[in-house]
């Protein structure tokens, strides 16, 4: 019984580890796809709820002007904020001075933007949102995230091989934990 008891401790730790060591690696490669190819944008604001929200994530596609039509969800630079864009659904297209533009508006506003944005300065469409992806993005980026996602899971993993080779030195029977709980049964 005592060594069904052990064994089935050791699988429950080799399967924890496993999973927690699989869970860092998938943060880590999240953690580097964004810092390299930044294919996630937060969200902030909630412009265009309820079908995005502030701190969720979207992926833009680049698209081309030719393929952009009404309904379409897409990021353009921000006119009046350098260096910030806004994610706003197009209402129409309208062709001004041999240009076309696209009126956009957010879903939760009620009037559409006051300025017409030219096609050729469309980022893109949104194709995939992620609910409070943001705020996850967000968390693996502070040191608490860092801790808890990356070096944890390696942590865990040092303990569970120092265990495993004190186990090997002691022998068959040799658990920390479990012998004193089964030598204590009447």
């Amino acid at each position: 019984m005592r060594f069904v008891v052990e064994r089935l401790f050791s699988r429950f730790l080799e399967a924890a580890v496993i999973g927690l060591m699989a869970m860092a690696l998938m943060v880590n490669f999240l953690i580097i796809i964004q810092a390299v190819f930044s294919p996630l944008s937060v969200v902030q604001g909630n412009s265009m709820y309820p079908y995005i929200e502030d701190q969720d994530a979207v992926l833009v596609m680049p698209s081309d002007p030719g393929e952009l039509e009404p309904g379409d969800v897409v990021v353009f630079p921000d006119p009046e904020q350098e260096g910030f864009s806004i994610v706003h659904r197009i209402v129409s297209i309208e062709e001004r001075h041999g240009r076309l533009y696209a009126v956009t508006k957010g879903d939760a506003n009620p009037v559409a933007d006051p300025l017409p944005v030219p096609l050729t300065r469309i980022s893109g469409k949104v194709k995939v949102v992620l609910p409070m992806g943001g705020a996850l993005l967000e968390f693996f980026h502070s040191s608490r995230g860092f801790l808890l996602c990356v070096l944890m899971p390696f942590a865990v993993l040092l303990l569970y091989t120092l265990t495993q080779r004190y186990k090997e030195k002691v022998g068959e029977g040799g658990s920390l934990l479990l012998r004193p709980i089964l030598r204590a049964r009447p």
